[in-house]
């Protein structure tokens, strides 16, 4: 039986490892990339955007003389993100099996939330590895790293703005309220979610021109994560652990104010922020059931997952070469 310590640093290696040879081989073109990697991605230091998008081309396209590696970064970054975040919910259930969370790792890093990240919407790739790094310091206690992490994933793509705005105020709410009892605790974050549902919504339809809707992307998505939310606040009202940490309380106004974005017509980004936050619901979710239901819970849910970004045929979109 591994202690903490030695689990730490072990899977820290094996994180290493598996971020290192993924970026590698992703960027090498093995598993093919997306129609948005050949309309802008694989072109050199793009300087394109504005002031949310900017760094993000260029990190995404960066060329140091003639070598391109902004998909080695995006990869890198996204991969390492994923495998701390696995981490960090195998270790609330006090789940120290290296073997588990190795399997578990190499898993979700080919589901469609990375695998898309990584081939297609990459600087919305780099933008939720942020989001996922600072979510991990929060639950550290560590604000000035999610302060750090939080204003990158800002300028990586747009949808950090919201992200990291949710994370912050989870972060400072959940401190807030840490010494409410539960049944204050659930009644004040469902009050101050519902007052930010609406308050969003007049927010994004005054900035925004959701005059026009936009159209989904590809498979709609939109009942299936309208759903996942609704369920996450309604487990709330029964368990604890939904808004017991930054985390978890992170997820939980998620779930309030992503239907604003929705509800002003605003549906591909909607399923792009749904993607973004997709591995820590399923990961969150996790953390209700018992230490050895949890093992069965989390890969089967992962493995379905891929299996189901298999079928909507997501590696077959990806190619080696211009279409």
């Amino acid at each position: 039986m591994l202690t903490n310590k030695q689990y730490i640093f072990r899977s820290g290696i094996v994180i290493l490892t598996i971020t290192i040879v993924f970026s590698l081989s992703t960027g090498s073109g093995l598993y093919g990339y997306g129609i948005d990697y050949y309309s802008a991605y694989y072109k050199a230091n793009l300087d394109w955007g504005g002031i949310f998008d900017r760094i993000g081309y260029r990190v995404a396209t960066l060329s140091i003389y003639g070598i391109h590696i902004g998909v080695q970064i995006v990869t890198f970054f996204l991969s390492l993100s994923v495998g701390l975040l696995i981490r960090e919910f195998l270790i609330l259930k006090f789940n120290y099996s290296l073997v588990f969370f190795t399997l578990l790792y190499l898993v979700a890093i080919h589901t469609w939330p990375v695998i898309m990240s990584t081939s297609n919407a990459m600087r919305q790739g780099l933008s939720m590895s942020f989001i996922f790094l600072a979510l991990i310091s929060s639950s550290h206690k560590n604000y000035l790293w999610l302060l750090v992490f939080s204003f990158v994933s800002i300028f990586m793509h747009k949808s950090g703005l919201l992200l990291s705005v949710i994370v912050i105020w989870a972060t400072f709410s959940n401190n807030l309220f840490m010494d409410f009892s539960y049944k204050r605790r659930v009644t004040m974050h469902f009050l101050i979610g519902t007052l930010l549902l609406i308050a969003c919504y007049f927010c994004i339809s005054y900035v925004f021109d959701t005059d026009q809707p936009s159209k989904i992307i590809e498979g709609d998505f939109r009942f299936a994560f309208v759903l996942i939310g609704f369920t996450y606040v309604v487990l709330s009202f029964f368990y604890r652990s939904i808004i017991n940490g930054p985390i978890n309380l992170s997820l939980y106004y998620y779930s309030f104010i992503a239907p604003a974005v929705l509800m002003n017509g605003l549906n591909w980004e909607y399923e792009r922020l749904g993607m973004m936050v997709l591995i820590p619901y399923m990961l969150s979710i996790g953390t209700l059931f018992d230490k050895s239901s949890n093992k069965v819970y989390l890969f089967s849910a992962f493995l379905a997952l891929l299996l189901l970004t298999i079928y909507m045929g997501m590696y077959e979109a990806l190619k080696s070469s211009p279409p």
